[in-house]
């Protein structure tokens, strides 16, 4: 059956737009989401449709008579004059011109769903590694306010990040603050956004507007200092340390893996960046557009011809049913193809406010809840632990249950004598089954064991024979 969402579960989703791909019937009704709604308002797409109502109609009922019905002298019909100096071609004659069309067009498209692609795990992929630091925060840090010191500034700069994306979007079409497009300007934005969430106090706001770098990188150095600071705290009021960490060289190796996470972010927001300053190049796009204009005005010109007899036998020129297809087929094809231009552009720049564009509020949420909770949040570990049931195989051994034991032991040979070993570090089982030292060949295999694997695999027929 389709999806039911409500109003809370698409506001927590990147994309909102969710659909059962089953459900071919119910889908392919629907009107929000689909290319029909984006080319409804798109004036090349009625501009091309009433260019071929004025094609059809001058060819089918420009008549030489006036209003009386007299015919009047030295007149041509309109289809006879373009029968004569510009017959409309066909889709034949269309064809080299309809194949380099249809190659451009895929290709475009398929060039811009890459880029919405890649901005998709772009921005899953800036979360995830602060997502990354957040596990290893709560691992070492022993402090709630540790962790979250250094969790909140790589919050705050995926929060900066968006906001320097939409500003500059919003300037780039005209808009300033308080204008709907525009997320407006430092302070009010910061106050709302980073204050009230307790991501940044007012004197770290105040650096950060004055600070003539990007203001996201920024922070990433602000969370590798705090971090530096919190492991080198002295001791809590209780004697124990501020972090899990036992040796120089542990320290470190912490250190180095939260660096490895913090510096490849910079990485993602660059490249988040700079696809939005070039999408697809502008004389591909150019091509593109133009093409797609020209093509469709030539097939509004050349449909006349998909219009079956002009002439019904004995009707002097009467024009049948079956001349009116065009006009159904012509707006179809206007319509889809658009709808094609018209996504594709429109997945260029997915960070807009197109109903396929992505949510930045649920990237920017989910992101602030769960690094919340696993900094805050207190949610302690069984010191005892729990283990699987132990089990007794068929040779009397019990051990923990797990796929292999039991299949060691009741393989084994009955004749073999069992001799106690040394218990392996970190092993469960203390007892195994060993051959008599005279009965192992190189490998460790007993004799009779390995002549019976040597018997079967001259059995086995050649590589050669089998060629």
């Amino acid at each position: 059956m389709p999806l039911i969402l409500t109003q809370e579960h698409t506001s927590k989703l990147v994309i909102g737009l969710q659909y059962d791909a089953n459900e071919s019937i119910p889908n392919m009704l629907k009107w929000r989401g689909t290319i029909f709604s984006f080319v409804i308002s798109k004036p090349t797409a009625w501009v091309l449709i009433v260019i071929h109502v004025i094609f059809w109609t001058t060819w089918h009922y420009h008549t030489c008579h006036d209003l009386n019905g007299n015919p009047i002298e030295d007149c041509t019909t309109t289809r006879e004059f373009l029968k004569r100096h510009m017959y409309p071609p066909s889709l034949r004659d269309l064809a080299p011109l309809i194949g380099a069309f249809t190659f451009g067009m895929i290709f475009y498209l398929q060039s811009s769903y890459v880029i919405y692609r890649d901005f998709y795990f772009n921005g899953h992929q800036i979360a995830g590694k602060a997502k990354n630091v957040t596990i290893v925060l709560r691992a070492v840090l022993h402090r709630k306010e540790a962790r979250w010191n250094v969790a909140r500034h790589l919050v705050s700069s995926q929060r900066i990040l968006y906001w320097e994306v939409q500003k500059r979007r919003a300037e780039w079409h005209g808009d300033g603050p308080g204008e709907n497009n525009h997320p407006g300007g430092w302070k009010e934005w910061a106050k709302k956004n980073l204050a009230d969430a307790s991501l940044m106090t007012p004197q770290e706001m105040e650096y950060v507007e004055a600070f003539s770098g990007n203001k996201h990188m920024l922070l990433y150095s602000w969370a590798m200092e705090q971090l530096r600071e919190e492991v080198a705290a002295p001791l809590l009021s209780n004697g124990q340390r501020a972090c899990n960490l036992r040796s120089d060289s542990d320290e470190s190796h912490f250190i180095t893996q939260c660096v490895n996470q913090i510096l490849p972010m910079r990485d993602d927001a660059a490249r988040l960046h700079q696809m939005l300053l070039v999408p697809i190049p502008f004389p591909y796009y150019h091509l593109v557009e133009t093409m797609v204009f020209f093509v469709l005005l030539l097939m509004a010109y050349s449909f006349v011809n998909l219009n079956g007899s002009l002439e019904s036998v004995g009707q002097g020129g009467e024009v049948d049913a079956a001349s009116h297809i065009s006009l159904f087929v012509f707006p179809v094809t206007v319509l889809v193809t658009n709808g094609m231009t018209e996504m594709a552009n429109m997945m260029q720049d997915p960070l807009g406010d197109d109903i396929v564009d992505f949510n930045q509020k649920a990237y920017t949420d989910d992101l602030y809840e769960l690094c919340e909770a696993q900094c805050l949040h207190t949610a302690h570990r069984s010191a005892e632990g729990i283990f699987p049931p132990k089990i007794e195989d068929l040779n009397g051994d019990s051990d923990y249950r797990s796929r292999s034991f039991g299949a060691l032991k009741t393989y084994a040979p009955t004749h073999i004598p069992v001799a106690v070993q040394p218990r392996a570090k970190n092993s469960v089982n203390s007892v195994y089954p060993v051959a008599p030292k005279g009965d192992l060949e190189e490998g460790g295999l007993p004799k009779d064991r390995r002549k019976a694997m040597k018997k079967a695999m001259h059995r086995m027929p050649s590589l050669k024979s089998q060629r």
